[in-house]
């Protein structure tokens, strides 16, 4: 049964939960808050190699985190990007698509006209080195904790 594998690793100092297959962690490199990464805890390079009760055990998990999200930051959506170039492995983004977001877009683009989601996702990772709101980290932690609420 799928719950009885969940191990619960948040934890202050790592900022990390984990189940049995997989970890989420806040992205590092754009501290959005919300913006998460999950990686199988068995790095691999596509979804086919990840052992069956990690493919059952990976929508639950990002369904999870993705309510997490929605809970802590009210996003208009949560977009999930599937990417393996940076680390060769396959990652999720879950990547938080609040109000201001897009408007900040259009301040910087103001040509562009409508926004698309991987332009999005490229501008925020291009222009947020460090944490976008004062509470940042305890909206992490809450979205950590939440996670293990949802699963």
């Amino acid at each position: 049964m799928l719950l009885a594998q969940i191990v619960n690793e948040t934890t202050p100092e790592i900022n990390v939960w984990a189940n049995a297959h997989f970890r989420v962690e806040p992205c590092v490199s754009c501290p959005i808050a919300g913006y998460l990464i999950v990686s199988p805890r068995v790095p691999v390079s596509s979804l086919s190699q990840l052992p069956s009760d990690a493919q059952a055990s990976l929508g639950p998990t990002l369904a999870a985190a993705t309510r997490a999200i929605e809970v802590a930051v009210r996003p208009e959506r949560v977009y999930c990007l599937l990417f393996a170039e940076e680390t060769r492995s396959v990652h999720f983004h879950l990547f938080p698509r609040t109000d201001w977001l897009p408007s900040q877009y259009a301040r910087s683009h103001p040509s562009d006209g409508q926004v698309s989601g991987p332009q999005l996702l490229d501008w925020a990772r291009q222009t947020f080195r460090s944490p976008v709101s004062a509470d940042y980290h305890q909206t992490t932690q809450f979205i950590l904790r939440e996670i293990g609420r949802n699963i």
